[in-house]
């Protein structure tokens, strides 16, 4: 141990920059770490035969951390891995098996409930009074055929109100029932005001639909186009939902709090990647490709371009075109644009970067770049600087001042440089994707970035959508709006420690979005907003397959209604989307979602066009057929020649099926009646669906 811990100390030295030497010397570190060894192995039960062990110390703000790793050079025990406070708290906890055994069956060996109370025992015990502050973050994700552990998130939570900014992240082995990752993200000596005297929640409402508000917005599902999209459905869609920073309710005093510290994001330059394609045979250019083609007509040469450039912003010879590249605008596809990069390498290192409209020369985007002080005092302040970014607008844009709104944001007075957002509105509705942005220096007092995004479409009608008050009752009541302590950034720059308030604020774990039209919460695609559920059935009890459906449930392989009907005949689009959810686990389309579901199935090859048949029963050797091409195993059971009769009735099924059959019987995904049949034929009920669906996911 002395040998180590001198080792220690060197290396400590070493990197004295990280860890300052002073603080060795007046804080005796050596026993320090002695105790943080002792206490966290005594908490985590480490063996002491292990035969290796390094550390490291880290300190920042006058607080000390110890990184500890336990290996065996033999591969017989665990690595272990631990950070701690200098107090031998511990913030992280890994342990890696180097000797992992494959669990004899893939069912776990213990059930989520079991797992949650070792959780909660390992909390308890490292640190107690943490533990007294948790509550489970409640999920409804499914259980992976893959995961070796169950995951379990708690939040802090201080007089009943929560405080999501602290959380524990924990994993437990689902087959042996250790814990092997633990992670706190925990802040100390935190002043969290009492909930009292504050204002009511439906005052909190009020003033939330007063002074925030739901905007009418026209918002896009088509951010990040493919290529291959070809929908000429429109992009875009009218919600309800709220522009620019998010923004909740003072519970004491009901004045507008500012809960995020970054502004609006928006992408300089959109750009997409093209791909080249050939076809066998003589080519002809079709009519569709001709109108590809004619839309590159009236594209400017380079040249033309680069001049005009050096004209907008006066770039001399000393500028150096470095590159230059033309994309196709994701927003409008018939536009073209030009990115210019020019740069000078000066005593200042400086470049600029533009875009410019391919045919038409107009301004798209630019950022100028040069090397300043960090001391460098701002020449202007916010307002200043707003002016001159409006002022830049009406010059470059004069049509489109009147049609944009600027976006208060969160921006401090006296900065280096400023960033303004200004959004589109089309009939006081605001267009959340397009908008004008300016950066300016306040430094040497000019514009350093513009960039502008706007749709050249038709928007979707504002006519049957709902009211606001109806948008504000959804949002209310199926978003949620409630009390959250909130961690806001100290106005007090000596203070390294946030400030936390007591706020009334929209719930985060669900979008934003409500539909316009129809009053659904929307995810961000502009989709219905579905949360994963865990199937949970009221008509089952009677049922031979009543475990392995509640198995497949946890899983999240089932139906969203509450009905199983067990007895009723299995139709094929039901027992392939059952098939598809145990590949899937994670999508949340559901039953309702066949066009996407046999297209998946059809391009994976497990099921084939001229088999789609959605309203047909399925039978035996049918299921069978769709659950060998799903295991990828239909090469080898086409082989001919190779496989038994095993059972009596072998001549009921289809000979281009009998290798299927076989293996199928033979992983034990399917079983014979018990007197040598294996009735190819039968007409699957939806009960039996489950129970192969089962077999072929466990056996």
């Amino acid at each position: 141990m002395k040998n180590v811990l001198i080792l220690i100390l060197i290396f400590a030295m070493v990197f004295s920059f990280v860890t300052p030497l002073k603080v060795f010397a007046e804080e005796s570190n050596d026993k320090v770490l002695e105790g943080v060894i002792l206490k966290v192995k005594e908490l985590l039960d480490i063996s002491n035969d292990y035969d290796g062990f390094v550390s490291r110390v880290n300190s920042y703000n006058n607080e000390m951390n110890f990184f500890l790793n336990w290996t065996d050079s033999n591969e017989v025990l665990p690595d272990i891995s631990v950070h701690t406070d200098s107090k031998g708290n511990i913030i992280s906890f890994d342990k890696y098996e180097r000797n992992y055994l494959e669990p004899t069956t893939k069912l776990p060996s213990y059930n989520k409930d079991e797992a949650l109370k070792f959780a909660l025992e390992f909390i308890g015990k490292v640190d107690p009074k943490i533990y007294k502050e948790i509550k489970l973050k409640t999920s409804s994700n499914p259980i992976n055929t893959w995961d070796r552990n169950y995951s379990f998130n708690f939040i802090r939570v201080i007089n009943d109100i929560p405080y999501t900014e602290n959380t524990i992240h924990i994993n437990v082995d689902m087959h042996t029932g250790d814990i092997t990752n633990y992670y706190t993200n925990w802040e100390k000596d935190l002043d969290f005001p009492k909930a009292e005297n504050i204002i009511s929640l439906e005052n909190a409402k009020e003033a939330y639909i007063k002074d925030i508000g739901l905007k009418l917005v026209y918002k896009t599902n088509y951010r990040y186009p493919r290529l291959m999209d070809t929908n000429s459905e429109s992009k875009y869609y009218l919600a309800y939902s709220y522009i620019g920073e998010r923004k909740g309710i003072d519970a004491f005093n009901g004045k507008v709090i500012n809960l995020s510290n970054r502004g609006i994001y928006t992408t300089a330059n959109e750009k997409a990647m093209a791909e080249d394609s050939a076809a066998g045979g003589a080519p002809i250019i079709t009519p569709e490709e001709r109108g590809e083609i004619d839309k590159l007509v009236g594209i400017k040469d380079i040249k033309e371009v680069e001049k005009k450039a050096r004209e907008i912003f006066q770039l001399d010879s000393n500028y150096r075109l470095q590159n230059h590249n033309l994309y196709t605008s994701w927003q409008n596809p018939d536009d073209f644009f030009y990115n210019l990069s020019f740069i000078k390498e000066a005593e200042k290192y400086q470049n600029v970067e533009v875009s410019l409209d391919a045919k038409t020369l107009e301004l798209i985007n630019f950022y100028k770049y040069r090397d300043i002080e960090a001391n460098s005092k701002p020449s202007i302040k916010k307002a200043e600087a707003l002016e001159m970014a409006k002022d830049y607008i009406k010059k470059i844009n004069p049509d489109k001042i009147e049609k944009v709104e600027y976006i208060e944001n969160s921006m401090e007075d006296n900065q280096q440089s400023y960033y303004f957002n200004f959004i589109r509105k089309v009939d006081d509705i605001y267009v959340e994707s397009d908008n004008i942005s300016i950066g300016v220096d306040a430094v040497n007092k000019e514009i350093n970035s513009y960039n502008i995004s706007w749709y050249k479409g038709e928007f979707p009608s504002r006519e049957s959508i709902i009211s606001i008050d109806k948008a504000y009752e959804v949002l209310f009541e199926k978003v949620g709006f409630n009390l959250n302590y909130i961690s806001i950034r100290s106005n007090d720059k000596t203070q390294s420690k946030n400030d936390v308030k007591l706020v009334y604020s929209v719930n985060q774990d669900k979008p934003t979005i409500i539909d316009a039209k129809t009053g659904d919460i929307l995810d961000y695609s502009g989709k219905p907003y579905k949360e994963n559920k865990i199937p949970s059935y009221t008509d089952i009890e009677d049922s031979y397959a009543k475990d392995k459906i509640n198995t497949l449930s946890e899983y999240s392989i089932g139906f969203s209604t509450d009905k199983f009907n067990p007895k009723d005949k299995i139709k094929q689009k039901d027992f392939l989307y059952l098939l598809w959810k145990s590949v899937n686990p994670y999508r949340n389309e559901t039953e309702a979602d066949s066009d996407v579901i046999y297209k998946e199935l059809i391009r994976q090859n497990i099921i084939k066009v001229e088999e789609e048949n959605r309203d047909r029963v399925v039978t035996k050797e049918e299921a069978v057929k769709f659950i060998i091409r799903a295991m990828k195993y239909e090469k080898l059971a086409e082989i001919s020649n190779i496989y038994k009769d095993l059972f009596k009735d072998q001549s009921d099924i289809a000979p281009n099926l009998k290798g299927h059959m076989s293996i199928a019987y033979g992983l034990k995904i399917i079983n014979g009646d018990g007197s040598g049949l294996i009735r190819p034929k039968y007409e699957l009920l939806r009960e039996d669906a489950a129970s192969i669906i089962y077999n072929y996911m466990f056996n």
